[in-house]
């Protein structure tokens, strides 16, 4: 089905970590699973609760004990995981972003939740690229592309930012996003899929 690159976390991290990714796909979630069990961190996606209530998906997403969110409240819902001392992931930009508003840089334009959350808490920030989810479980699709013989490459490449430090929310969500683009432009290289 799939071909997983994903680096091994060059500083490690102990305790509750904020895991930022930009969100292609609805495969970005099962990256993110199959990442965290290499690393060996127990993590809680943040998922729109939309999902929850689909066949097949909802279960997966509850089994991995992802956090439904809609709205403002999702915020909150990241800091009481992260308080109660667990790792969180989320996807900046809100929703799986269509192809048109990611082509040039890679990501779409993100909200400033991840911005506050972070300064909110002082806890470190691991940003993550992904390249590949798009093909695989492109959007629009109910279901990923399950070709006989076909394993999509897909790529996941991460940077440790640490704990940021900063006055304005807008400001360090922009400091995630420039990471997050220079780890998708590293993952699609390790791909080979051009925008």
């Amino acid at each position: 089905m799939i071909r997983i690159d994903v680096e091994q976390l060059s500083t490690p991290t102990l305790g509750p970590t904020i895991h930022a990714c930009n969100h292609r796909s609805l495969a970005d979630v099962l990256l993110a699973s199959s990442t965290f069990h290499i690393w060996g961190r127990p993590i809680r996606p943040l998922v729109a609760a939309s999902y929850f209530d689909r066949p097949g998906i909802g279960r997966l997403l509850r089994e991995m004990r992802s956090i439904p969110v809609s709205g403002t409240e999702a915020i909150d819902q990241a800091r009481e995981a992260l308080e109660s001392g667990w790792s969180i992931a989320i996807m900046p930009e809100g929703r799986v972003v269509p192809r048109e508003e990611w082509a040039e840089t890679g990501v779409g334009r993100a909200r400033p939740g991840i911005g506050r959350l972070a300064l909110d808490t002082g806890l470190p920030v691991v940003v993550s690229g992904a390249s590949g989810t798009e093909q695989f479980w492109p959007l629009g699709r109910t279901l990923p592309r399950l070709t006989p013989g076909r394993r999509f490459p897909v790529a996941l490449r991460s940077e440790y930012l640490g704990s940021i430090t900063g006055e304005r929310a807008r400001d360090v969500t922009d400091l995630v996003m420039a990471a997050m683009v220079r780890c998708v432009e590293s993952a699609e290289a390790a791909t080979g899929i051009p925008r």
